[in-house]
């Protein structure tokens, strides 16, 4: 009778067991954890605004990157969504200004930056940059300054010119002559109107009514269709200029 007792005994056990109702190895109870998925990744959004750090005029253009994503800057904003939140290091760079590099804490939601640019070239080097736009575009609408101003920044960036503002300005050809005639007739020497200036900086800030143009002329001054600057590829006329792209550019 005590053996068939024992073996009825250890036959439910066993079969409490099997089914889990003793708890035993189920977790419950016995400091396992029982959920095994790890944590959510939060993430937010960062928003900001990019200006130049002399005139205050906001970014046409440029590029925001920050947790290896880059997006581009326009109108002076720029958004990027689904960052993990902590801190990241956030830049922002621009052809003719010194690459900005900050830490940004990001934290749910949308978070908020202001940043400010430098300019890479010198006051000295600005005020001979606007005597020239001044020289070359006298008589010409704000829109027109600008595009002067613009082609000549296209030219510090293209591979076929000289990759300085000064070097730009300053190029001569195979002849010798200047590429801008300021240059030769002396009339670079002459102050720059304040037009003038802020048409620099409105160029360099982005704004690019040339349309990335390399190159401008007059063609009512330049009446020859034999000349050069008539085989080159024209991109669009704003007042007396007619600006264009090098055909080997």
């Amino acid at each position: 009778m005590k053996r068939k007792y024992i073996f009825f005994s250890f036959a439910i056990l066993l079969m409490l067991m099997l089914t889990g109702c003793s708890g035993v190895g189920s977790g419950i109870g016995s400091g396992l954890p029982q959920d095994k998925t790890p944590p959510s990744t939060t993430t937010g959004t960062l928003v900001g605004t990019v200006v130049d750090s002399a005139s205050g005029l906001p970014f046409w253009s440029g590029q925001a990157t920050i947790a290896g994503k880059t997006v581009q800057v326009r109108g002076g904003n720029f958004e990027i969504k689904n960052i993990p939140t902590g801190t990241h290091t956030l830049t922002v760079s621009k052809p003719h200004y010194q690459d900005q590099t900050m830490q940004v804490t990001i934290g749910r939601n949308s978070n908020v930056v202001e940043v400010k640019m430098n300019c890479v070239y010198s006051s000295a080097h600005l005020d001979l940059f606007a005597r020239l736009v001044f020289a070359e575009s006298k008589g010409e609408s704000y829109e027109g300054q600008v595009a002067v101003a613009a082609s000549i920044l296209n030219r510090v960036v293209h591979r076929n010119y000289p990759n300085s503002l000064y070097g730009v300005i300053m190029q001569r050809d195979s002849r010798g002559y200047a590429q801008y005639s300021p240059i030769d007739d002396g009339s670079i020497h002459t102050p720059a109107g304040q037009s003038a200036k802020d048409a620099v900086r409105d160029a360099l800030a982005g704004w690019d009514p040339s349309q990335g143009a390399t190159g401008f002329f007059a063609p009512a001054k330049v009446t020859n269709k034999n000349n050069w600057v008539w085989k080159q590829v024209a991109i669009v006329q704003i007042g007396n200029h007619l600006f264009f792209r090098s055909q080997i550019d």
